[in-house]
């Protein structure tokens, strides 16, 4: 009994001063998540996690395509207002009809060119977020899109794509019309309000050269977002570049002069065969380590301003197949796993004993 005492003591102690010791970094950081489609359907119950939690931003898609012209902005204001009284913060995340390979939107501009794309890009963006504009101050110019570029043998540019040049083809020429249609239209509701919306531009991996060449079509952007995969013995100041020298990912970062966003972020070990997705798994412990790791580098780093950290995702989706069906914090709403204990920690948000014991015997 009096063993147990302690060990209860010892874990409500650990809490206090975890707290304590987070906060200053919590403030300096937003932490969010992603969440699944069906999300949508009925947002409040994960919302209400997330306070719980810590976490203070969600990574919300929106597809600007025709058969969601007119419910689209209904149903958008009604989960800002519901997010809005959890402490929630939307981050929107545009989804064009071109990436379902619409190059016409629906048959408003028929020739399909790229003047079409950027017609599609302008007038999509320009009437959705004049609805918003003095409610959400940041806007993401779709997503993974430096992903549809391929190299001479018909491969994604995993440990390539530095340079602009690596981006010249016509896939690309093509997402330019379409991206740059969606920055001038940003930029055109700033000049008429007055206001400083900012515009996002995404690329993951070790595709730096997605962002120069996006730049030198004209797609103006204020913030990157930056998609984070490892698994556990990867160095971000030594990060994996293909047969290239390694770099390092805060310096490249930095070199943009602009603020990060981290919005996707998980460990690697999710996507290998091994990975059982069970605390004492030896997989899912190697991932828990690496996320404490790449976590702690990631907020204490002082190259790059680093303005928030999503993790993908809330919770597992089971319909999907492997490795894309465990990559939440939660098996589901009513059951944790230890990373969500792990994150939540760094989020500021509450621990049991029992939760943050988990994260004490694991050295965390």
């Amino acid at each position: 009994m009096r063993w147990n005492f302690l060990w209860k003591i010892s874990a409500l102690l650990f809490v206090a001063v975890t707290s304590a010791s987070m906060s200053s970094s919590a403030e300096a950081l937003e932490w969010g998540l992603n969440g699944p489609a069906a999300m949508r359907k009925d947002p409040e119950p994960f919302f209400r996690v997330m306070k719980e939690r810590g976490f203070t931003v969600i990574r919300w898609g929106v597809n600007l395509t025709k058969d969601n012209e007119q419910t689209g902005g209904p149903a958008f204001a009604k989960t800002f207002q519901l997010a809005k009284a959890y402490g929630i913060r939307l981050q929107p995340v545009f989804g064009f009809p071109f990436r379902w390979g619409d190059r016409t939107d629906a048959g408003l501009y028929p020739a399909g060119d790229r003047e079409a794309l950027y017609q599609q890009g302008y007038n999509r963006t320009y009437a959705f977020v004049k609805q918003f504009k003095n409610e959400i101050d940041q806007w993401e110019l779709e997503n993974e899109i430096n992903l549809v570029a391929r190299d001479r043998n018909d491969k994604r540019l995993f440990g390539q794509g530095m340079t602009a040049a690596e981006f010249e083809m016509p896939a690309m020429e093509d997402w330019a019309a379409v991206l740059r249609g969606a920055s001038d239209a940003i930029d055109r509701i700033n000049q008429e309000s007055g206001l400083h919306l900012k515009k996002i531009l995404n690329t993951t991996s070790t595709m730096f050269g997605f962002l120069d060449f996006m730049e030198s079509r004209g797609v103006h952007y204020d913030l990157i977002s930056y998609h984070y995969y490892e698994v556990l013995g990867q160095d971000m100041r030594h990060a994996w570049n293909g047969w290239n020298p390694r770099f390092d990912l805060f310096k490249k970062l930095a070199s943009y002069r602009r603020h990060v966003l981290f919005n996707e972020v998980n460990c690697g070990e999710i996507y290998k065969p091994d990975y059982g997705n069970a605390p004492g798994d030896a997989a899912t412990e190697r991932c828990l380590r690496n996320l404490n790791g790449m976590l702690t580098a990631i907020r204490d780093q002082k190259d790059v301003v680093v303005d928030a950290i999503n993790i993908y995702q809330i919770v597992d989706e089971p319909a999907k197949k492997p490795p894309e069906n465990r990559f939440g914090l939660m098996y589901d709403l009513h059951r944790p796993k230890v990373a969500l204990y792990l994150v939540s920690r760094f989020a500021g948000g509450k621990l049991t004993p029992e939760e943050a014991a988990e994260l004490q015997k694991r050295g965390f």
